[in-house]
């Protein structure tokens, strides 16, 4: 009886490290072969469709564990895009934010390639997005377009997180168990085929903890979720203005497209992101 235990007991061990070793290798990434640009925090590439942006706004959140976050080119076709290694434990915290994106940001207003931004959203009728995006990841994340909404057009050379009125966000995919937005689901709409979730905080700050401003928050997400995606955000902006969440006199900042991250690692080439304003 004792060596049948003995036995159970080893037998039992195996099985164990045996699907312990299925486990991590079901979650094991390996990067494809890319051209790094930089892995450099916040460093900024040009590039034919935008500018490249390595944001990584709450890197201390990962603590002692050994990240990494670049810019990347594909050298078989000339993409950009981005990759990254963050923990793998999803506790509800977005650890970074890689980005394309057109404009000048309150937070990083240098430099500013764009000069026809901030812009006035009442002198424009119709504004564009249209994406297409690659992703390989063993994580979850979205994809959000954002843009910061500020009270004035002279941001100025320096952060200035004062100006920030709002912080606007399209949702156009995410993964399964990525966490829900933040603040209050008040309702949905349409536009065309898509329903849209609304999400409003009027009382936000940077989750951080670095800085202590406040903003209203408002993020729209598809129920449809797509790595490819077309719409005006003209659509959105008109809607919180008519149900009265933000006033009718605010700049547009800045369009960022990007990657929430909370967890796991991946890697994202742009395939498409044209803006066309009117």
């Amino acid at each position: 009886m004792r060596f049948l235990s003995t036995f159970l007991i080893i037998a039992g061990s195996l099985f164990l490290f045996s699907c312990d070793k299925e486990s991590t290798e079901k979650v094991a990434w390996e990067k494809p072969v890319t051209q790094t640009i930089s892995c450099d925090d916040y460093y900024s590439e040009t590039t034919p469709n935008g500018t490249l942006y390595n944001n990584v706004w709450n890197k201390h959140a990962a603590q002692k564990f050994s990240w990494s976050q670049c810019l990347e080119k594909n050298p078989s076709n000339g993409l950009y895009g981005w990759s990254w290694v963050w923990p793998t434990n999803k506790n509800n915290t977005i650890y970074a934010y890689p980005q394309i994106k057109l404009g000048t940001s309150p937070w990083a207003p240098t430099p500013n390639l764009y000069p026809d931004f901030p812009l006035e959203h009442s002198l424009i009728n119709s504004l564009v997005i249209e994406h297409e995006l690659d992703i390989q990841s063993n994580g979850e994340h979205n994809v959000a377009t954002s843009l910061w909404l500020t009270n004035t057009k002279e941001i100025g050379n320096t952060p200035n997180p004062s100006a920030i009125l709002a912080e606007l966000m399209i949702w156009s995919y995410a993964t399964p168990n990525h966490m829900n937005p933040a603040g209050t689901h008040t309702e949905s709409f349409e536009i065309g085929s898509q329903t849209w979730e609304v999400w409003v905080d009027k009382n936000w700050s940077d989750a951080s903890g670095v800085n202590n401003n406040k903003w209203v928050y408002i993020t729209f997400r598809a129920k449809n979720p797509s790595l490819k995606a077309k719409f005006d955000l003209i659509d959105f902006i008109d809607y919180v203005v008519e149900h009265q969440i933000l006033p009718n006199n605010f700049y547009i900042a800045d369009i960022e497209l990007g990657t929430e991250i909370m967890s796991g690692s991946g890697l994202l080439w742009v395939k498409q992101f044209n803006v066309t304003i009117k």
